[in-house]
């Protein structure tokens, strides 16, 4: 986006695959295009700064969420506009991603594990169980190491606006995972996350990257028997309707960032980026007052709906973390020695 009206093609993006950057023209203008979730007025004539904002979930995750609070606080201003399109409605994973790397899509909230590709440093969060707890995990997130990070995204042409946890991701499966035998051959679903893979790779399981769209047929028809989501993902995208075990493998905490495209970003006048920072600072904060809350909803709401908790004993956890040391070796090489000393610095300055 950028002042004025210069706004990219929706309906080429869509309909066509290219990525064209339109003149005139807005999401609301073509015919062909999905309606943007809660849209608002799309006769506002003050709007200067139209906003497309995209995410791969459904309107009852946090990642909506932090959308839903942006468009309420930047719509004060009524100078600005605030599309939100849901549930892949621009794309899978990797497209919204490059829609956004190209400047086509303005803002997206996804998780970390999701921009390996594009972010290779975002890496450093798959290390697997580093966190040992959520506590420890968002004082990190909130600290030193958050402003490393930005800088790495702004390499990458992306500007980290704010990070909320959903907790860590679990597995979900038909089969009860009591001791590590118990993953040989596991037919998981995985992102496209080659440290994602690794990881169950090194535990016995056989991985199988699928898009998120994908991940529910999958399940119901047994072309995969696993899939690992924090609680929050499970109980929106109703996984405990075809899954029977959640086992709380805590593996990797499941961090959702809200991000915009750079040059969009600094090409907005002090006063609108200003205005974008505080609504993006209440976004996330306001989100996070909700995310506990969810946790605690939601592994009840599983429970309730058939699903049965697995807590593995210290054997399990023993057995997982001595085949995950791998997964470290191949994650120095990828990010680099400096990065990793550094988050397990401030792991265990976090921790104490």
């Amino acid at each position: 986006m950028k002042k004025t009206k210069k706004l990219f093609s929706l309906t080429s993006m869509l309909l066509c695959g290219a990525i064209l950057l339109s003149a005139c023209g807005t999401p609301a203008q073509n015919a062909d295009v999905a309606e943007p979730a809660d849209n608002g007025d799309a006769k506002n004539t003050a709007v200067t700064y139209e906003f497309t904002a995209a995410c791969n979930v459904p309107e009852d995750t946090l990642n909506y969420a932090i959308f839903s609070k942006m468009k309420e606080l930047l719509e004060k201003d009524e100078r600005i506009k605030f599309n939100i399109y849901t549930n892949g409605q621009l794309g899978g994973d990797r497209e919204m991603m490059e829609g956004l790397v190209a400047g086509n899509i303005d803002f997206v909230t996804t998780i970390t594990a999701g921009i390996i590709d594009f972010i290779p440093e975002v890496g450093v969060f798959d290390m697997p169980n580093v966190f040992p707890d959520v506590e420890t995990a968002r004082k990190v997130l909130d600290g030193d190491f958050n402003t490393v990070m930005s800088e790495k995204y702004e390499a990458g042409g992306i500007k980290l606006l704010g990070t909320v946890d959903s907790g860590f991701r679990q597995l979900t499966s038909n089969k009860p995972i009591q001791t590590i035998d118990d993953l040989k051959g596991l037919k998981i679903r995985t992102t496209t996350n080659k440290n994602h893979i690794a990881y169950w790779t090194a535990l016995g399981a056989n991985p199988t990257p699928m898009d998120f769209g994908e991940v529910y047929i999958g399940l119901q028809q047994g072309t995969i028997d696993a899939e690992e989501n924090p609680y929050d993902f499970i109980v929106s995208n109703k996984f405990y309707e075809a899954q029977k075990y959640v086992v709380e493998t805590n593996h990797v905490i499941h961090a959702t960032v809200l991000i915009a495209n750079n040059k969009t970003y600094q090409a907005l006048p002090d006063d609108i980026k200003a205005f974008v920072d505080q609504c993006a600072a209440e976004a996330i904060a306001s989100t996070r007052l909700l995310s506990d809350k969810n946790i605690k909803e939601k592994k009840q709401f599983v429970q309730d709906n058939g699903m049965t908790i697995l807590v593995p004993d210290d054997a399990l956890r023993a057995a997982i973390k001595e085949r995950a040391e791998t997964v470290y070796d191949s994650i120095r090489q990828a990010v680099g020695n400096d990065l990793v000393d550094k988050l397990l610095e401030e792991v265990e300055k976090a921790s104490h």
